[in-house]
Order: structure tokens, then sequence, then C-alpha cells
């Protein structure tokens, strides 16, 4: 079996440095070279055809997502692009896989996280530590739920969430009285509540109020 070859991108010298001082005396696996930021990476991928790109995403700028972004607008099936970062923000985290990442792993994970995630990558698969994991069923989830009310339910919930009343919320939205009933009971069956106060209570919850 071939080495994997390896492209190591990160802005601090420290970081890169010790990358390749850990992966270089990992069996299987060559450091093909280094890269300061997403430009240089982008020029050395001119010259050099590594398997793995081990990818910061908060590089000045050229970040590592303009890298992720421009790389597959070239249409290229290689890299597979590893992203190695310290933010486990869900948002990244969705955003760097719809742009092509094939998998995400936080700088705080041991050497044997990092190796064997470079190992699935490399290999065709996805990884993401437990951690980013866990921001990513979040982030499923809340796509899920934002198709799950109606914008009119929505803006109901939100009057019922201030204290309005039926009447009151009626009034407010030009409705009758019943058909602001008739939402409540559809949201109080789509959120799978008992009354008023819990349907708030999951919608604030899922972050569908905000």
């Amino acid at each position: 079996m071939s080495d994997i070859r390896v492209l190591i991108v990160d802005d601090h010298e420290l970081v890169r440095e010790g990358l390749r001082l850990m992966l270089s005396r990992t069996e299987g696996i060559v450091v093909e070279g280094l890269a300061e930021g997403g430009e240089e990476a982008l020029a050395v991928l001119q010259s050099v055809d590594p398997d793995v790109l081990l990818l910061d995403l908060s590089m000045p700028r050229t970040s590592g997502m303009d890298v992720i972004a421009r790389l597959a607008m070239r249409g290229r099936s290689r890299p597979r692009i590893l992203v190695l970062t310290a933010t486990d923000d869900q948002d990244l985290v969705l955003e760097a896989v719809r742009a092509g990442a094939h998998g995400y792993i936080l700088k705080s994970a041991s050497r044997n996280e990092l190796i064997g995630a470079i190992r699935r990558v490399a290999g065709g698969d996805q990884y993401y530590d437990s951690v980013v994991a866990k921001a990513f069923l979040r982030g499923d989830q809340r796509q899920r739920d934002a198709g799950l009310l109606t914008a009119r339910e929505i803006e109901i919930l939100r009057l019922a969430a201030d204290g309005l009343t039926t009447r009151d919320i009626a009034a407010r939205l030009f409705l009758s009285s019943s058909t602001v009933k008739s939402h409540l009971d559809n949201i109080y069956r789509k959120l799978d509540a008992s009354d008023r106060a819990h349907a708030v209570a999951i919608a604030l919850r899922r972050n569908l109020l905000t």
C-alpha cells in the first residue's frame, strides 16, 4: 500500500511545523508540503498532487473555505479535504461540508484521532470528530425544523410567546379568533405540544422563533 501524501495548510508556523514533525514520524504518511495560506496552497497544488489537504479555515486573505470552493470549481477529485480548525461552530461545519470538505476535526483532537481521520478521508470515507458530529446533527435538525411551521404559524406563535391571547392575536393580524385557534391547533400537532406554553418552549428550544 502506498503512503498517504498530505499537504498542510495553516497560517501559524508553529502549527505547521508541529504537524509536519508529527506526521513525518507516522508510518504510512508523507508530508508533501506546507502552505501558510490559501493562495499559497492553491499555487502549491499546481505542482504537487497530495491525497489529503489538511486545511485550516481561519486564514487571512484567502480562507480555507475559499480554497474548498475554488477546488470544487476546478472539478478536482483530489485532494481529499480534511478541515483541521479550532472552531466547532455548526454553521461553519455545515458550510464546509456543503462546499466539499470530506472531514472536519478540531485542533483539540488527539494525535491518534487526527491520524485516524487522515487515513479515513484518504481511503474515501468522511470523518467528523464527536464534537463536530453533534454540531452537524444540531444543524441538520435545525434545517428540518425550519420548514416545519408556516410563516403565519411562526408569526402567531411569536405573538403567543409575547403573552397575547387568541383574541389579541386575531385583532393584531386581522384574523378571526377561530382562524387563530385553527393555526394554534396545527402548531400543537406539528410540534407534538400539549398546550400553548409547551409549544412556545419547544419552538424556543429549536430556534424556530429567532
